[in-house]
């Protein structure tokens, strides 16, 4: 998919994980990181229904891109609405469980989201919704969503 060499990618995305693990450890989330496939994954409890939620993300292209953010069933990559928090509307794309926001490459219609008005190459430029330029401010994001949500989409 990316133009970018794996080895880029790797190199910038390890940059940011030693801040993303910071955050983690002070926000009760884990964080695994994938090298090999340049996939980092996330959990945490769901503050107010005490499930756990996993958010994968596909680094791949990352930089250039932004990465792929995914609600997934807990211990694997199964995706379903039912693993998809309640969130504030700004952060769910048109009612469907994706996470809409420019830092997600899900959320842009080159692939397969609503919004033919933002373009994945430039999404550092994109303010229109949240703004999170590295992957420690997206997991922030998420988290403080996360804060507020009533319970589980299904």
């Amino acid at each position: 998919m990316s133009a970018l060499p794996p080895d880029a990618v790797r190199a910038v995305v390890e940059k940011e994980l030693d801040a993303a693990w910071g955050w983690a450890a002070r926000h009760d989330w884990t964080l695994q990181w994938d090298s090999e496939h340049l996939m980092l994954r996330g959990a945490t409890y769901h503050p107010r229904v005490k499930q756990l939620i996993e958010v994968t993300a596909d680094a791949d292209g990352y930089r250039a891109v932004p990465p792929a953010w995914r609600f997934v069933r807990p211990g694997s990559d199964d995706l379903g609405p039912e693993w998809f928090p309640q969130l504030t509307l700004n952060v769910m794309c048109d009612g469907s469980p994706v996470l809409c926001a420019p830092w997600n490459r899900l959320a842009y219609r080159e692939n397969g989201g609503p919004h033919e008005n933002w373009s994945g190459g430039s999404w550092l430029q994109v303010t229109e919704g949240t703004v999170a330029h590295t992957i420690p401010d997206m997991l922030g994001l998420i988290d403080a969503h996360l804060q507020s949500s009533g319970g589980m989409v299904v």
